[in-house]
């Protein structure tokens, strides 16, 4: 071959990458196939009749052809993308599977990897800013059947949000089954047992979600903080960037909102086997139970819904009272009626369920009633209940679904209207009342954030959810 031939092939052979020469064998390739965190990566569970058969059910999940029944060739054609040119940007594999990245590079020791820059994971990655992870079980619905046993999801934590109490500017990871238009209710009923309806996580402000569980469905809601560290929950939501916009069939009884979650948790921290032990039905209940038993829970809150507080504050109410609070709650002007400002024998005001009473025909109190609320929670109304209430003694805790029996016992209040409030006049002691964190006035005179948001873990005892 002539010196003026070579030469073309030299000059390519210069300008290719050149790191496969130094990547392993594909031998080691195909062990390292077999790892459970790769598995658990592309969600890949043993086949029927053998082999390999990933959940996702998104061709473009994966890299290789026959990516979604062969984590080998996945593994390969991973690590192949990898060293595709930096000017991809956004697009290149390194920004597109961070954990696959991550994970690859410290495995295989690639330290010759392009810089891709990846501004718009990065970008999103700091907005989420994980800490760590809070898993949020609330409970049934039985107006939406597939809500009938109970949902959860997870919440992802700034690294300040218990000392600042700011759980409501975290974000909330949930999957669920997106439903278009209006199927009746036998096609409903068989598209979800068949897995006819795509299964999709979305990542949104835990305030809305609050909202929606707590406020218009009135589902109560237990908050079981994991003890993963911020390395683990990093780890979990590197992965749920490459899980965006990806499909998976979801199916009520099995491959639901919980057991896609357990998933995430096994990425979190490798080596936990959660899934294991639902291979016929993932009950969200069951699931909670498995991460408590699996010792990954590390403290539990509780979140009433708008009915209980209200049943809770209504109960130790007399008849004259429950008059006033319907009078106010359509009449705000009477907070200025002499009578209203007549001293009261006992705490606390009527005025505090008042703001409790639902419009005619909706789940939420009405604009007035919200407006009387604001002007009756004020330091000189409170004031005027606070002289003779009641000691407030110890109460025992039932910790929710997943617990165990016996819970412990916590100093706190009674769920009972006269202990859930104030018995101090000082205006640095705010509890948990909810009015404190709606209203910016009342707010603006409370000492402690914590307590403006604080957690209801001790307030209000939680019905057994078992």
């Amino acid at each position: 071959m002539t010196l003026k031939r070579i030469l073309p092939y030299l000059a390519l052979s210069l300008c290719s990458p050149l790191p496969a020469a130094s990547l392993p064998s594909g031998d080691h390739l195909d062990t390292l196939a077999e790892a459970p965190y790769w598995l658990a990566l592309g969600h890949y569970e043993r086949g029927k009749l053998g082999g390999w058969r990933s959940y996702v059910d998104d061709a473009g999940f994966f890299l290789a052809a026959e990516g979604d029944s062969d984590p080998a060739a996945e593994l390969r054609a991973t690590v192949e993308a990898l060293y595709a040119p930096a000017s991809l940007g956004d697009k290149h594999a390194q920004c597109v599977y961070p954990a696959r990245t991550r994970w690859l590079r410290e495995q295989l020791r690639l330290a010759d990897l392009p810089e891709a820059a990846c501004q718009e994971y990065r970008t999103w990655y700091q907005d989420v800013n994980p800490h760590s992870t809070v898993l949020v079980f609330p409970a049934a619905y039985l107006n939406s059947p597939s809500s009938m046993f109970g949902h959860t999801l997870l919440r992802i934590d700034q690294a300040d949000v218990d000392s600042h109490g700011t759980a409501l500017l975290s974000y909330a990871l949930n999957f669920g089954a997106y439903i278009e238009g209006m199927d009746n209710s036998l096609l409903y009923a068989w598209k979800g047992l068949m897995g006819g309806y795509p299964g999709l996580f979305a990542l949104v402000p835990y305030r809305d979600k609050l909202g929606e569980y707590s406020r218009l469905e009135n589902r109560d809601l237990w908050e079981y903080r994991l003890n993963l560290t911020p390395e683990e929950t990093g780890r979990m939501v590197e992965h749920v960037w490459e899980l965006k916009q990806v499909r998976f069939d979801y199916y009520f009884f099995d491959e639901n909102c919980s057991y896609r979650l357990l998933e995430l948790l096994e990425v979190a921290r490798p080596g936990i086997e959660l899934t294991d032990d639902f291979p016929l039905t993932a009950i969200p209940t069951d699931t909670v139970r498995a991460v408590v038993d699996a010792g990954l829970v590390e403290r539990i809150d509780y979140r009433p819904s708008r009915e209980r507080e209200l049943l809770a504050r209504a109960e130790p109410l007399e008849r004259d009272e429950q008059n006033w609070v319907l009078r106010l709650a359509d009449d705000e002007s009477l907070l200025g009626d002499p009578a209203f400002l007549a001293p009261w024998p006992r705490t606390p005001p009527s005025a505090w369920c008042a703001t409790e009473r639902p419009a005619k025909s909706a789940t939420v109190p009405s604009p007035r009633a919200v407006s009387a609320c604001y002007r009756a929670s004020t330091v000189t109304h409170r004031q005027r209940w606070t002289s003779n209430a009641p000691a407030c003694p110890n109460k025992v805790i039932d910790h929710g679904p997943g617990s165990s029996a016996s819970a412990a016992a916590t100093s706190g209040p009674s769920p009972s209207m006269a202990c859930a409030w104030p018995i101090t006049t000082s205006t640095t002691t705010c509890t948990a009342s909810r009015w404190a964190r709606r209203s910016k006035s009342f707010s603006s005179r409370c000492a402690s954030t914590k307590a403006i948001t604080g957690s209801y873990s001790v307030w209000i005892s939680p019905p057994s959810a078992r």
